[in-house]
Protein backbone atom coordinates (compact mmCIF):
# COMPACT_ATOMS: atom_id res chain seq x y z
CA UNK A 1 0.00 0.00 0.00
CA UNK A 2 1.33 3.43 -0.96
CA UNK A 3 1.99 5.93 1.80
CA UNK A 4 -0.09 9.08 1.90
CA UNK A 5 2.22 12.04 1.41
CA UNK A 6 2.04 15.81 1.47
CA UNK A 7 4.65 18.07 -0.11
CA UNK A 8 5.68 21.20 1.82
CA UNK A 9 7.87 23.61 -0.18
CA UNK A 10 9.81 26.51 1.32
CA UNK A 11 9.66 28.59 -1.87
CA UNK A 12 12.36 31.08 -0.85
CA UNK A 13 14.83 28.25 -0.31
CA UNK A 14 14.00 26.71 -3.67
CA UNK A 15 13.80 30.04 -5.52
CA UNK A 16 17.21 31.34 -4.47
CA UNK A 17 18.89 28.10 -5.45
CA UNK A 18 17.33 27.95 -8.92
CA UNK A 19 17.94 31.67 -9.33
CA UNK A 20 21.64 31.15 -8.58
CA UNK A 21 21.73 28.41 -11.23
CA UNK A 22 19.86 30.74 -13.64
CA UNK A 23 17.35 28.09 -14.61
CA UNK A 24 13.60 27.59 -14.58
CA UNK A 25 11.94 24.44 -13.40
CA UNK A 26 8.75 22.71 -14.42
CA UNK A 27 6.83 22.62 -11.14
CA UNK A 28 4.47 19.88 -12.32
CA UNK A 29 7.39 17.57 -13.15
CA UNK A 30 8.99 18.50 -9.83
CA UNK A 31 5.81 17.64 -7.92
CA UNK A 32 5.43 14.36 -9.82
CA UNK A 33 9.00 13.30 -8.99
CA UNK A 34 8.57 14.18 -5.32
CA UNK A 35 5.29 12.26 -5.14
CA UNK A 36 6.58 9.26 -7.19
CA UNK A 37 5.42 6.08 -5.40
CA UNK A 38 3.18 7.83 -2.87
CA UNK A 39 -0.49 8.66 -2.75
CA UNK A 40 -0.23 12.46 -2.96
CA UNK A 41 -2.67 14.14 -0.59
CA UNK A 42 -1.53 17.71 -1.29
CA UNK A 43 1.28 20.00 -2.34
CA UNK A 44 1.76 23.24 -0.44
CA UNK A 45 3.94 26.13 -1.59
CA UNK A 46 4.89 28.62 1.14
CA UNK A 47 6.00 32.06 0.02
CA UNK A 48 6.30 35.66 1.03
CA UNK A 49 4.19 38.07 -1.00
CA UNK A 50 4.92 41.80 -1.29
CA UNK A 51 2.20 44.37 -0.69
CA UNK A 52 2.09 45.15 -4.42
CA UNK A 53 2.04 42.00 -6.56
CA UNK A 54 3.33 42.57 -10.10
CA UNK A 55 1.79 40.87 -13.16
CA UNK A 56 4.69 38.40 -13.59
CA UNK A 57 4.28 37.29 -10.00
CA UNK A 58 0.52 36.94 -10.44
CA UNK A 59 1.11 34.88 -13.55
CA UNK A 60 3.54 32.66 -11.62
CA UNK A 61 1.01 32.18 -8.81
CA UNK A 62 -1.69 31.22 -11.35
CA UNK A 63 0.75 28.78 -12.96
CA UNK A 64 1.54 27.13 -9.59
CA UNK A 65 -2.16 26.86 -8.83
CA UNK A 66 -2.83 25.28 -12.23
CA UNK A 67 -0.14 22.68 -11.45
CA UNK A 68 -1.99 21.60 -8.30
CA UNK A 69 -0.16 23.61 -5.64
CA UNK A 70 -1.96 25.15 -2.68
CA UNK A 71 -0.26 28.48 -2.13
CA UNK A 72 0.25 29.58 1.45
CA UNK A 73 1.47 33.16 1.82
CA UNK A 74 2.76 35.57 4.39
CA UNK A 75 3.44 39.26 3.74
CA UNK A 76 6.96 40.43 2.99
CA UNK A 77 7.89 43.18 5.41
CA UNK A 78 10.34 46.02 5.06
CA UNK A 79 12.91 45.91 7.85
CA UNK A 80 16.00 48.00 8.61
CA UNK A 81 17.40 50.10 5.76
CA UNK A 82 14.58 49.17 3.37
CA UNK A 83 15.54 45.51 3.14
CA UNK A 84 12.57 43.23 2.44
CA UNK A 85 12.16 40.02 4.42
CA UNK A 86 9.56 37.34 4.88
CA UNK A 87 8.92 36.60 8.51
CA UNK A 88 7.18 33.68 10.15
CA UNK A 89 7.08 31.40 7.12
CA UNK A 90 9.05 28.58 8.76
CA UNK A 91 6.67 28.68 11.73
CA UNK A 92 3.72 28.59 9.31
CA UNK A 93 5.21 25.49 7.60
CA UNK A 94 5.93 23.86 10.97
CA UNK A 95 2.37 24.48 12.16
CA UNK A 96 0.81 22.97 9.05
CA UNK A 97 3.08 19.92 9.13
CA UNK A 98 2.22 19.22 12.78
CA UNK A 99 -1.51 19.96 12.54
CA UNK A 100 -1.97 17.75 9.47
CA UNK A 101 0.07 14.98 11.13
CA UNK A 102 -2.06 15.25 14.30
CA UNK A 103 -5.18 14.91 12.13
CA UNK A 104 -3.60 11.81 10.50
CA UNK A 105 -3.95 13.32 7.01
CA UNK A 106 -0.63 11.87 5.82
CA UNK A 107 2.01 9.26 6.60
CA UNK A 108 5.02 11.05 5.10
CA UNK A 109 5.94 14.73 4.91
CA UNK A 110 8.05 15.64 1.90
CA UNK A 111 9.82 18.87 2.84
CA UNK A 112 11.63 20.93 0.24
CA UNK A 113 14.15 22.94 2.25
CA UNK A 114 17.58 22.47 3.70
CA UNK A 115 17.20 24.91 6.59
CA UNK A 116 18.31 23.89 10.04
CA UNK A 117 15.14 25.61 11.29
CA UNK A 118 13.35 22.34 10.49
CA UNK A 119 15.33 20.10 12.87
CA UNK A 120 12.52 20.26 15.43
CA UNK A 121 9.94 19.17 12.86
CA UNK A 122 11.96 16.00 12.22
CA UNK A 123 11.89 15.24 15.95
CA UNK A 124 8.18 16.06 16.27
CA UNK A 125 7.23 13.83 13.32
CA UNK A 126 9.26 10.99 14.78
CA UNK A 127 7.26 11.41 18.00
CA UNK A 128 4.01 11.38 16.00
CA UNK A 129 5.09 8.18 14.16
CA UNK A 130 5.26 9.97 10.80
CA UNK A 131 8.14 9.87 8.34
CA UNK A 132 9.84 12.76 6.61
CA UNK A 133 11.80 13.08 3.42
CA UNK A 134 13.97 16.13 2.79
CA UNK A 135 14.65 17.49 -0.70
CA UNK A 136 17.35 20.13 -0.89
CA UNK A 137 20.14 21.47 -3.03
CA UNK A 138 23.50 20.10 -1.88
CA UNK A 139 24.90 23.57 -1.25
CA UNK A 140 21.99 24.65 0.96
CA UNK A 141 21.46 21.54 3.10
CA UNK A 142 22.23 22.17 6.75
CA UNK A 143 24.63 19.62 8.22
CA UNK A 144 22.53 19.62 11.39
CA UNK A 145 19.34 18.81 9.47
CA UNK A 146 21.12 16.03 7.58
CA UNK A 147 22.38 14.53 10.83
CA UNK A 148 18.91 14.67 12.43
CA UNK A 149 16.91 13.21 9.53
CA UNK A 150 19.54 10.71 8.35
CA UNK A 151 21.10 10.56 4.89
CA UNK A 152 18.69 7.78 3.84
CA UNK A 153 15.87 10.36 4.04
CA UNK A 154 17.60 13.12 2.06
CA UNK A 155 17.40 13.63 -1.69
CA UNK A 156 19.19 16.25 -3.74
CA UNK A 157 17.41 18.42 -6.26
CA UNK A 158 20.73 18.79 -8.10
CA UNK A 159 20.41 15.14 -9.14
CA UNK A 160 17.02 15.62 -10.84
CA UNK A 161 17.63 18.98 -12.53
CA UNK A 162 17.78 17.33 -15.95
CA UNK A 163 14.29 15.93 -15.36
CA UNK A 164 12.67 19.10 -14.03
CA UNK A 165 14.38 21.87 -15.96
CA UNK A 166 11.91 23.88 -17.99
CA UNK A 167 12.71 24.45 -21.63
CA UNK A 168 10.91 27.78 -21.57
CA UNK A 169 13.07 30.87 -21.72
CA UNK A 170 14.11 32.06 -18.27
CA UNK A 171 12.27 35.16 -17.14
CA UNK A 172 13.08 37.10 -14.03
CA UNK A 173 10.32 36.61 -11.46
CA UNK A 174 10.03 39.46 -9.01
CA UNK A 175 9.78 38.23 -5.43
Amino acid sequence: MRQRAIIFIDHANLFYNIENLQIRIDYKKFKDILARDHHLVGAFMYMGIPEQVFPKKLSFLRYLNSQGYIIQTRPIRVVAKGKKMQKGLDIFIYRDIVELADEDIYDKAILVSGDSDFIEIVRKLRELKKTIEIWSFKASLSHELLAEVGKENVYFINEILGDIKSEKKKEKIVV
